[in-house]
């Protein structure tokens, strides 16, 4: 595995979601339909996403997960009770990408994770996935990316 960890600064960035929580062995299959949602959500509004879907990871207690499945929009948009308006936060990022299958995403986590640590970071808001390739489109996985970003702030 060849990851190449960095910092950057990024804009915010709007987004339309709907949070959910799962257990960790249902996420790849309820997420699919969720994306599916929104997108038509934003379809039906006369918009496109501004960019791939994403999931921002709120939390994960043991095989539990907060996620909200996201997409970006170019500019606020208006919410349902149930997809509702949000924004990703501007900032500094810890930032890798992960290519090849959902299923090794945990080893990327666990190796930004630690590299967050040894270079005196520490998380500031929830981290979330850009799901860059379309798995519908590209059937191999090997072939897959997934970009990750991770607010920082340094260690005081």
């Amino acid at each position: 595995m060849n990851l190449e960890f960095k910092t950057g600064q990024i804009d915010a960035q709007s987004i339309l979601g709907i949070r959910t929580t799962t257990t960790m062995d249902r996420l790849a299959e309820m997420m699919g339909p969720l994306f599916g949602e929104i997108y038509g959500y934003i379809q039906q509004s006369g918009q496109q996403p501004a960019g791939m879907p994403l999931a921002i990871y709120h939390s994960m207690e043991g095989n539990t997960v907060d996620l909200e499945c996201a997409m970006p929009v170019s500019s606020p948009m208006e919410g349902t009770d149930r997809i509702r308006a949000g924004e990703l936060p501007a900032g500094t990022m810890a930032m890798v990408t992960h290519m090849g299958p959902y299923d090794n995403l945990g080893e990327t986590w666990n190796a930004l994770a630690q590299w967050i640590e040894s270079n005196d970071l520490q998380p500031a808001h929830a981290p979330w996935e850009v799901y860059v390739t379309d798995p519908g489109a590209e059937p191999d996985p090997s072939k897959w990316r997934t970009d990750i970003f991770f607010p920082v702030r340094a260690c005081s």
